[in-house]
Order: C-alpha cells, then structure tokens, then sequence
C-alpha cells in the first residue's frame, strides 16, 4: 500500500490502512474468507478499499484451493 492520503468515494473519509477480514462472493455464494487483508478503510463510514496488486494475491488464494483452514458458519434467512 502507498503512502499518500486518500478520502472515500462514497462520504469524503479520510482513509486509514488497515488490515481486514475480506468475504469473497459470487453470485450470493461464499467462495471464501481471506484475513488480515491490507486495506484503506474509510475513518466515517466504514467502505473498504484494496490496491490492485492485493486483489490479484486475493484471487491467486482464492483459486489455489488449499486454504490454511475450512470454517462452518450458520446460515440464516429473513
């Protein structure tokens, strides 16, 4: 992640660096959960930002298919 300032797009943040949880879907289907993620996340309202390179690296794990661990989450409907 650089180094400079950034504001949010969506309310005018400051965005700070943060390392974070990322849920990755497809279609309403989980793929998978990748965590401490390098981040910009807005100090106001909360919308994550990641640097392209780190998407990439999210999508490589995504598709190597081994995973360090498997979780088991409830599902809930409304």
């Amino acid at each position: 992640m650089n180094d400079t300032i950034e504001y949010c797009f969506l309310c005018g943040g400051l965005l700070e660096q943060r390392t974070v949880t990322k849920i990755q879907t497809s279609k309403e289907e989980l793929i998978g959960v990748v965590e401490n993620v390098p981040a910009w996340v807005c100090n106001q309202c909360g919308e994550k930002y990641f640097d392209g390179p780190i998407l990439e690296k999210i999508e490589q794990l995504l598709d190597n298919r081994q995973p360090k661990r498997n979780l088991s989450v409830p599902a809930f409907e409304f």
